[in-house]
């Protein structure tokens, strides 16, 4: 009996644990793939840029060491996105390419700078093989896939088709210039190629203007434009001031399948210096109120509004002299500092975020006194609030 017993508690005990089922496969942890993969061609050359994030799929740093492989082959009009499924294109892909560069070490440190990759495969244009691409020129399948020393790869991401042709010649003369919060560029279009060479590509004369720190390295990932340009001219007003810049233009090539743009024009270096002051502040007025003397003023509306100076002077001296300074968010000041009696003229100024800050023309004058205790302020010789 006992037997029994023992056997129904453990027969109660297993039926408690639920429905069994086929045991679940351990979670693979890889290098995560990278993502929001690029590719266009500059000049000859075809620019490839990816985010890479540096880590597993389950969170953790990628091992010293790792690799991030760019992967390359030809393509064919069968055997491109959108002609067969992705799922097969990957296998083939994985498959046929080759590696034409692996970036590591220090390298990926300094090209993966900010989380993403960019990588160069020079004069991929001007290689022999054709390949029947849209516009008759070469068409390349790219591909990108993180792998660690120990074996482990990332997913690989359907491949990017890049069809390559004739590029458009760059642009010239490009001159920069400053004014209060822009710079202005204007530039030459391309010149008209000999009838002895080869047609540009079609839609030469639109542009991309790139900016990128002077000593950063890489180059720029977009243009800093949010639609290629007709004209040949640009305003940049999202810049820093007082930032080494350089500037250069690229000609834009139409109704191409691949992004394609020019080798960059000529490169202008600029530091934007902000020496443009505000507006001097309107509306000032001056009152008596608690026994103290309270300026009012009208807020300036400029963006890089840093505050405010407030000056005074008693009547019979020349020069006013600086009594206070409020932050941009104020628009009154409390002198605390006038005697009665003494018949005051203030004016205030508006100082900016420069560094040191640029500071307006003062405002009109506006005077004010604080009548002795035996006098209120109204009666003769009171206070006036009138102008200076």
């Amino acid at each position: 009996m006992r037997v029994a017993a023992t056997a129904l508690v453990l027969a109660a005990a297993l039926s408690g644990c639920g429905k069994k089922g086929p045991p679940s496969p351990p979670v693979r942890v890889t290098p995560a793939a990278p993502g929001a993969f690029r590719a266009r061609q500059v000049g000859l050359d075809v620019v490839l840029s990816a985010t890479v994030s540096g880590k597993r799929t389950d969170g953790t740093p990628l091992g010293d060491g790792t690799a991030v492989q760019i992967l390359r082959m030809a393509a064919s009009p069968s055997l491109r996105p959108g002609a067969v499924s992705e799922r097969y294109l990957v296998q083939q892909f994985l498959k046929q390419s080759r590696q034409v560069a692996a970036v590591s070490g220090g390298d990926l440190r300094a090209q993966a700078s900010g989380g993403r990759l960019q990588f160069i495969d020079h004069g991929a244009a001007s290689m022999p093989e054709t390949t029947g691409g849209a516009t008759g020129g070469l068409a390349y399948l790219y591909g990108m896939q993180v792998v660690e020393p120990g074996g482990g790869r990332s997913p690989m991401r359907p491949p990017v088709l890049v069809e390559l042709g004739a590029p458009p010649a760059p642009p010239g003369a490009l001159q920069v210039s400053t004014a209060e919060g822009e710079v202005r560029l204007l530039w030459e279009a391309p010149a008209p190629a000999p009838a002895a060479a080869p047609a540009a590509a079609p839609g030469a004369g639109v542009y991309n203007v790139y900016r990128k720190i002077q000593d950063s390295a890489g180059e720029p990932d977009a243009p800093i434009n949010p639609a290629p340009l007709e004209a040949p001219e640009y305003t940049d007003r999202a810049f820093t001031y007082d930032t080494r810049y350089v500037y250069f233009v690229r000609t834009v090539a139409r109704d191409r399948t691949t992004p394609c743009e020019s080798v960059a024009g000529p490169r202008v270096e600029v530091r934007p210096h902000d020496r443009f002051a505000p507006a001097a502040p309107t509306g000032i007025a001056v009152a008596v109120e608690g026994g103290q003397i309270r300026l009012y003023w009208f807020p300036n509306a400029e963006s890089d509004l840093a505050g405010y100076r407030i000056y005074r002077r008693a009547d019979g001296e020349g020069e006013a002299r600086r009594v206070g300074e409020v932050a941009a968010g104020e628009s009154s000041f409390v002198d605390g500092g006038a005697a009665t009696g003494v018949r005051y003229h203030y004016a205030v100024s508006a100082i900016d975020d420069a560094a040191p800050p640029n500071e307006s023309p003062r405002s009109e004058e506006r005077a004010e006194r604080l009548a002795p205790a035996d006098q209120p302020a109204g009666t003769p010789g009171g206070g006036d609030g009138g102008r200076g």
